[in-house]
């Protein structure tokens, strides 16, 4: 299971960003975990999608995207809960430190 190699914070949570792409009326849902790296030089975050599962993203995908909404985000937050991601910290936007944690952590 993948929480088991996921950058947990101090607190034991797991950091995560719910974005949006594609029409609002029917949205593609994806969790980016910012502070995994995805890549062995920490420049892509890992990824959770309903198709497709856990990938990679760039920044630059990133960027393309928009928060997703509550009602977008509860079916992939159930889904992540139901895989083993039970302590998942929501944040709204990626910062530096998360950045250089994935740098740190990634397997270069």
């Amino acid at each position: 299971m993948r929480t088991s190699t996921a950058t947990r914070n101090q607190d034991g949570t797991v950091t995560v960003l719910l974005r949006a792409t594609g029409p609002k009326r029917s949205p593609e849902v994806t969790a980016v975990f910012p502070c995994d790296p995805a890549d062995r030089g920490g420049d892509m975050m890992t990824c959770y999608a309903h198709v497709g599962q856990h990938s990679g993203c760039s920044l630059q995908w990133y960027r393309t995207t928009r928060p997703a909404t509550k009602e977008e985000a509860a079916p992939l937050l159930a889904e992540l809960r139901s895989i083993g991601y039970t302590k998942l910290r929501v944040v709204q936007r990626i910062s530096d430190e998360m950045h250089e944690v994935r740098r740190c952590t990634a397997w270069s």
